[in-house]
């Protein structure tokens, strides 16, 4: 339902019943993706990021608490932001497709957006400008480590 009816998905999400669940549907779909794209590919790398990715959710699901609420008084916990983050991680079930991931990540974005507006009760405006903000922040502290995996080749 998250990917089809996002809107209603999210609205209807338990906001507090724990971290398990979407930490476990996020690996599922994330170890899907890593262990697909590695076939693939030939190469272990997409199943390495699959793993960094479930770090980076829960810290992106914290850069983006902080902007909802600083910037735009959102109302929202950090569970339900992680919730949100997690659940539009559906799109990873597509990530591995050459082309069709790319389209799949920006829908991710989208859900987050649809997500967030409902979790924090923001205009869909600040919920996407969060998300652009949090995304100028991921780029910008992954910059030293795109560096050490060139490196590391």
């Amino acid at each position: 339902e998250v990917f089809t009816k996002p809107s209603d998905f999210f609205a209807e999400m338990s906001r507090t019943a724990g971290f398990g669940p979407p930490v476990t549907f996020l690996a599922i779909c994330l170890a899907i993706e890593g262990i697909l794209g590695s076939l693939i590919a030939f190469n272990p790398m997409p199943l390495v990021m699959a793993i960094v990715s479930l770090v980076f959710a829960f810290i992106g699901a914290w850069i983006l608490q902080f902007v909802l609420q600083q910037l735009f008084q959102g109302k929202g916990t950090y569970e339900g932001t992680f919730r949100v983050v997690a659940y539009s991680g559906v799109v990873h079930l597509l990530g591995w497709i050459p082309f069709i991931g790319f389209l799949a990540s920006l829908y991710g974005l989208w859900l987050q957006i649809v997500g967030l507006e409902k979790v924090h009760e923001v205009s869909k405006g600040k919920a996407f400008v969060a998300v652009i903000i949090t995304a100028i922040i991921f780029f910008l502290i992954m910059i030293p480590f795109g560096g050490l995996l060139f490196v590391a080749r």
